[in-house]
Order: structure tokens, then sequence, then C-alpha cells
């Protein structure tokens, strides 16, 4: 737990100088495009739903890119994410341990700016998301269930969230959940919170 605090805390770091360069620099791009990179921590409950199984929200993260194409109060964005996930799994004989797995996520929503303004903007948001798993570690799962091999490569769901863009600098919370079971062995369909910092580039 510490060691991920430690990498959010590096993450951070160059952020809050950037914060600084940008409350006195051009706040918004004049362009209705615009590209940038971003990245956060995520908190997840696998769901399960099998035998004595139970979960609980354990911390993971995810790095990435995103674009936007502002129209007036409304936009769309698409995003481009290496993420992190983990649960913790217990069972009342074989104990408790993190099940993980790394995902390629493409989220795509479309928002609306409660708020605009030329430094500020609150925003909602919500739409789909496309996860393909990379690879997992979950062996109370295979312990559990000989028949379970990994997690199913791919999956849809949805996000929804708020948003603050100072200047470049944009803030997201949201919640994302499972349309498909992310593996049909257990009926698991995660439940993720995740909050996130970003700088658009342009």
């Amino acid at each position: 737990m510490k060691s991920q605090f430690k990498r959010w805390n590096l993450f951070l770091i160059p952020f809050a100088a950037l914060a600084l360069v940008t409350t006195t620099a051009r706040s918004q791009n004049s362009l209705p495009f615009h590209i940038g990179v971003k990245g956060g921590a995520n908190f997840t409950n696998l769901s399960l739903n099998y035998a004595d199984l139970t979960n609980k929200y354990a911390g993971g993260y995810s790095a990435g890119a995103f674009t936007r194409f502002d129209i007036s109060r409304a936009y769309i964005q698409g995003e481009l994410l290496y993420s992190h996930k983990s649960s913790k799994t217990t069972s009342a004989t074989l104990g408790s341990q993190n099940t993980s797995w790394n995902s390629i996520d493409v989220p795509v929503v479309i928002g609306y700016k409660v708020i605009k303004s030329d430094l500020l903007n609150l925003r909602v948001f919500g739409g789909g998301v496309y996860s393909y798993t990379l690879n997992d570690k979950a062996k109370i799962l295979k312990e559990v269930k000989e028949s379970f091999k990994q997690f199913d490569k791919s999956n849809i769901g949805y996000q929804a969230g708020v948003g603050v863009d100072f200047g470049r600098l944009t803030f997201d919370l949201s919640a994302q959940g499972g349309l498909t079971k992310m593996s049909k062995d257990f009926k698991s369909r995660p439940m993720t919170y995740q909050a996130t910092i970003g700088l658009m580039i342009f």
C-alpha cells in the first residue's frame, strides 16, 4: 500500500509544478480539439458471486493519453489507458489474497460543461469502456475452481463521472462498471472508482 502512495506522490509532483505555470499562462486552448496525458489511482471490487468468496476494494493505477473535441458546452472524449487493477479476495478455507490484472482500457464518453469559462470548466460525463485484459494474477480463483484459467480478454463496461478543468489541467472522478462478465466462471462484473489528473498538451 505504501508503494502505491509513493507512486502516486511521484506522479503528482510534476503536475503540481505545472499547475503553477498554467495559472499564469494562457488558460484554455481556443481550438476545439485537444490532446493530453493523464494518470491516477483506482479502487476496484471484483464483485464475485461464487461459493464462500468475498471481495473488498483494493488500489491500482492507470496512465495514458486522451483526446477531446469541444462542441460549445458539449464534448466528446476518447482515452487510451494502461490500467493495473486489484481486488482483495477472501475465502474461509484459503485466506485472503489480492487478485490483480493489467488491461488496456478505451473509454469513450460524451460530456457537458455545467460551468464554462476561460479559466474553469465544471463537467459531467458518461459513456462506454472497452477493456482488453493483458494478464492476471488470480491464484486464489484457480485454487477455488480448477476449470478457471484466466479472465476473459475482451470486456465492455460503462463509465460516469464529474470533472474540473483548471487552465490546461484536468481532474476527473469516475465510476466504472461491467456490462459483460469478466469471468463467466465466477459471474464477475468489476466495479471501479477512479481519480485522475491530466494535462492538455494543446
